[in-house]
């Protein structure tokens, strides 16, 4: 049957810190689409979160749709396979993080200090999993991204589970970390698996990584960076993306992609990944792209190294 709904609504399940949402997609709306509310690791009710999985599928087969999902470009008219499974689960419950990047969405949206979130308490993702599985829940070859804080500060074992876990399923594994932290486990998985790891620079120079990031880790991570691709030799199926945020009046300059670009080869990157900082784009996706964007975005892809999009802001970088 066709009708206006989204992948994400059917086949997905984000475990934020106290519930489980169908996507990432909306944080900022005063109405958030929610499958379980309170979640604390040990309540998944496959009744409830079927329940709540048909209203909103029903809603929008009346013509209507939840308040946070109007407007959502990810919404799309076409005949939706309406079958249970999920085929992509993201891991964001944990906020504790020693970065400090100032577009974070858990600092631009939320009332509690980064001392606060850092030391907010969540439940273990690991009997969570388990019992998706139980349940055969989990579709072969399902997408499990790693995203909540930062994920080389999980309680020991549990960034190793997870990898041992989406190995089991067969499911490929998308790890995204500030990269401060080195990790023998995602190095193991860049050697093994169908993984990729993404790593926000944002930057080419030690005084722009700063600003944004608001930690002195530069040198690190372009070493980190250095040491998760050279695992990455012998696996064509693991990839290191360094990530370009551009953030207007900060970045969005030739002199910081060129200083940028440069790193990247050094350390022989071959994946870059384009995205335009989330707050500013949604306040402007529908005015004209700003000369100052262009030329930034032009020029790295000038620089002859794959380049990937942000989901959200593919359209508008690729029209550049």
């Amino acid at each position: 049957m066709k009708f206006n709904c989204c992948d994400f609504l059917l086949h997905e399940l984000v475990f934020a810190q106290d519930k489980i949402i169908p996507c990432c997609s909306s944080p900022r709306h005063e109405y958030e689409t929610k499958f379980i509310k309170n979640f604390d690791g040990l309540n998944f009710d496959i009744k409830e979160y079927i329940t709540t999985r048909n209203k909103y599928v029903d809603m929008f087969k009346s013509g209507s749709a939840p308040d946070c999902c109007l407007g959502c470009s990810f919404i799309k008219n076409d005949d939706w396979d309406e079958s249970l499974f999920i085929k992509r689960i993201i891991i964001t419950n944990r906020t504790k993080c020693s970065c400090n990047c100032i577009y974070c969405s858990l600092i631009t949206t939320s009332t509690q200090s980064k001392q606060e979130l850092n030391t907010r308490k969540t439940y273990n993702i690991i009997p969570v999993l388990k019992n998706l599985r139980n349940k055969n829940l989990i579709n072969k070859e399902c997408e499990l991204m790693i995203a909540g804080g930062e994920c080389c500060e999980y309680p020991k074992g549990e960034l190793e589970f997870i990898i041992y876990f989406a190995s089991l399923l067969n499911c490929k594994i998308e790890i995204l970390s500030s990269g401060i932290i080195y990790s023998k486990a995602i190095e193991n998985a860049l050697k093994t698996e169908k993984c990729t790891l993404k790593i926000s620079v944002d930057s080419g120079r030690k005084s722009t990584f700063e600003k944004i990031k608001r930690v002195k880790a530069y040198e690190r991570v372009w070493e980190n960076l250095k040491n998760y691709i050279k695992f990455t030799q012998n696996n064509p199926l693991g990839k290191v993306k360094i990530k370009y945020i551009l953030l207007p009046d900060i970045n969005d300059n030739i002199k910081e992609a060129k200083a940028f670009i440069k790193k990247c080869k050094e350390i022989n990157c071959k994946y870059i990944e384009l995205a335009v900082e989330y707050l500013w784009f949604d306040k402007n996706k529908n005015k004209q792209v700003p000369d100052s964007i262009k030329q930034t975005v032009r020029y790295i892809k000038q620089s002859g190294i794959n380049i990937s999009y942000e989901s959200q802001s593919t359209e508008y970088l690729e029209k550049i």
